[in-house]
């Protein structure tokens, strides 16, 4: 649309869009009452900095004699042939003192024709609410989110419909894939015990998914945090050779008021070949075997008196007694004084063991904690407890009548008194398959039966003619 120029002085005009045309400005015809020719438009185009361009550096100051010299000035006082580059380098000047007193008239940055097309083109009505779906498409997102919403949930009556077996669940004459799988578990945990196999019989099946989830098998100490030995440097060991004579061995303890040596141990004239088993006098002793350390120069290749130390020799099998829970057994014959296994567990503080029996003696559930008291007795004392950790004999079951006895066997340290190992050996032949026992709390057994058992006492299940009928008088058996 084209402008009409005001009245006046004559006019410069300044394009910041560079879209302005001529022909869009009309010029006034000779003014008919002054008689003063037509005015000539100056007419400005500068250059602007699109968001491509660089960033502007430093501007150059320019000598006024270099302006002068390239330059030529109208009457009106703008420079002729300023280069246009020269704009481009700076910033748009400021007017100078000879534009001052000219009327001067500034394009404000309008659309273009073809911008103002387009602009048309696009116009949204005037009547758009906000209720318009073609502008405001609520629907369709509701449409969208049901498609990809979860379908609604089907109530279903359980009672009408029916459950079909397969041929294979009603016999169930084989185990269950939950039961096959525990079962394969337990024995790769087995089979990382070092020695002869431990078996589970298949009656136990029903009883493996606790046993599966809580309990590791190991073959030594579990060394909890406050629990620490005698120092290395205070053990010393034998200077026998590799025979290690039987009744001159340093390890070995006198017997009291005499300078001869307590031999726990002899060959065995019924077992296999090699053999060895507790002496009968031993077995009948409450002392502890100083078996030969790693520091002794026998190094226990051929030393006789490092029977513990080379470990189990005997089979054993994990079974189902019935209302006694797991029992444990062994496929071989077992003779008199041969040695069985380790007890093997978690060995804690008595502090900590004082507060795992009470929450287990809270709960109904049975402890597998073993004090080391053998040599002490009034001092703090360790405790072995192999309800998550432990070794197989974690499962033998008590008898007023055993067939197995605990000795304290030292077999690393003979200078600490606290930590040392317990070790089973068989207190009379045991034919194979015959459940392995020991008396839980032989002090008892030492005395008459009770003629009157307290309600609260753990109960008895051995069913031995003897049985005492209890196993301690306080339901707790630390107390």
């Amino acid at each position: 649309m084209a402008q009409t120029l005001p009245a006046g002085p004559v006019p410069t005009v300044i394009d910041l869009t560079q879209e302005a045309q001529m022909d869009e400005y009309q010029v006034p015809a000779k003014d008919e009452k002054t008689g003063d020719e037509p005015r000539q438009v100056t007419f400005i185009t500068l250059a602007h900095r699109s968001p491509e361009s660089t960033i502007p550096q430093k501007r150059k100051s320019v000598d006024a004699s270099e302006v002068s010299s390239t330059t030529s000035t109208k009457s009106n006082g703008l420079p002729k042939d300023l280069h246009l580059s020269r704009l481009k380098a700076t910033s748009t000047p400021s007017p100078t003192p000879s534009l001052a007193s000219q009327n001067v008239s500034v394009v404000i940055p309008s659309p273009s024709i073809h911008q103002r097309r387009r602009m048309e083109a696009i116009k949204p009505p005037s009547n758009i609410t906000g209720f318009s779906k073609t502008w405001y498409p609520i629907e369709d997102e509701k449409i969208k989110a049901a498609a990809f919403a979860y379908p609604r949930a089907r109530s279903t009556n359980r009672s009408v419909v029916s459950l079909s077996l397969r041929p294979s669940d009603k016999t169930l004459s084989s185990p269950l894939p939950t039961q096959t799988s525990i079962r394969a578990t337990l024995e790769q945990k087995l089979a990382r015990v070092k020695g002869p196999p431990i078996t589970i019989s298949a009656d136990c099946d029903r009883l493996l998914a606790k046993l599966a989830a809580n309990f590791d098998f190991i073959n030594d100490y579990k060394i909890q945090d406050g629990v620490e030995g005698v120092e290395d440097g205070f053990n010393a060991g034998c200077n026998c050779p590799i025979d290690c004579p039987t009744n001159k061995c340093e390890c070995l303890t006198n017997e009291p008021d005499s300078n001869r040596k307590i031999v726990p141990y002899d060959p065995s004239p019924r077992g296999p070949p090699g053999t060895l088993i507790l002496r009968p006098g031993f077995l009948n002793r409450k002392s502890m075997i100083y078996e030969c350390s790693y520091r002794c120069k026998c190094k226990g290749l051929k030393c006789w008196n490092h029977v513990v130390q080379r470990g189990r020799q005997v089979r054993l099998e994990i079974f189902n007694t019935g209302k006694r829970g797991f029992g444990l057994r062994s496929e071989d014959h077992i003779v008199t004084g041969q040695f069985i296994d380790r007890y093997l567990g978690e060995v804690i503080t008595e502090n900590v063991a004082d507060v795992r029996e009470s929450l287990a003696s809270a709960e109904g559930a049975q402890s597998y904690l073993f004090g080391l008291d053998f040599l002490v007795k009034d001092e703090d004392i360790f405790v072995i407890d192999g309800h998550k950790f432990g070794s197989a004999t974690r499962f033998m079951n008590h008898s007023c009548n055993p067939n197995c006895k605990i000795i304290p066997v030292s077999t690393t340290n003979h200078a600490d008194d606290r930590l040392y190992y317990l070790a089973f050996f068989a207190l009379r032949e045991i034919p194979p398959n015959t459940e392995l026992t020991f008396d839980y709390n032989p002090t008892e057994g030492e005395s008459s039966p009770p003629k009157k058992i307290d309600p609260n006492a753990v109960k008895c299940l051995c069913g031995e003619k003897n049985c005492r009928g209890q196993l301690w008088p306080n339901a707790r058996k630390g107390q």
